[in-house]
């Protein structure tokens, strides 16, 4: 079994959807919020150990994670899979982080499947993902 984080600013009922979704597809994934598993406004310096220690994913539009040293050195130090959001403005609606995603969502689990864990890819609007 997998687990999924999607950060707090995508949405719980999209982790709850994503679940719905998986079942008798993607069977050994499960999808959590880390607002639901961490708490509202939880640290990403508290988060990162714990996705990390059950080798976990996490989704986030927070591409500042990749150049902020210490969450950087903790992604690669707890062997995390991440997968950033690039969307196209800051006007973003939650419809438009669901398209993303649902239109990607195979693609994340062959990826997660495949891949030797740290693992980074940012998931753009048009075109392909792009890893890191």
């Amino acid at each position: 079994m997998s687990n999924i984080y999607l950060d707090e600013n995508l949405s719980e009922y999209v982790a709850d959807a994503l679940n719905s979704l998986n079942k008798g597809y993607f069977v050994n994934f499960k999808v959590f919020s880390t607002k639901n598993k961490f708490g509202r406004g939880a640290k990403d310096e508290d988060i990162i150990p714990t996705v990390g220690a059950e080798s976990g994913i996490l989704i986030t539009k927070d591409i500042k994670i990749q150049k902020t040293r210490l969450q950087y050195d903790l992604c690669k130090q707890h062997k995390l899979g991440m997968f950033f959001l690039k969307l196209t403005s800051n006007k973003v609606t939650h419809w438009e982080i669901v398209k993303l995603l649902i239109l990607n969502w195979e693609r994340i689990i062959e990826i997660i499947i495949r891949d030797k864990f740290p693992f980074a890819y940012i998931v753009k609007v048009r075109g392909k993902m792009v890893k890191l």
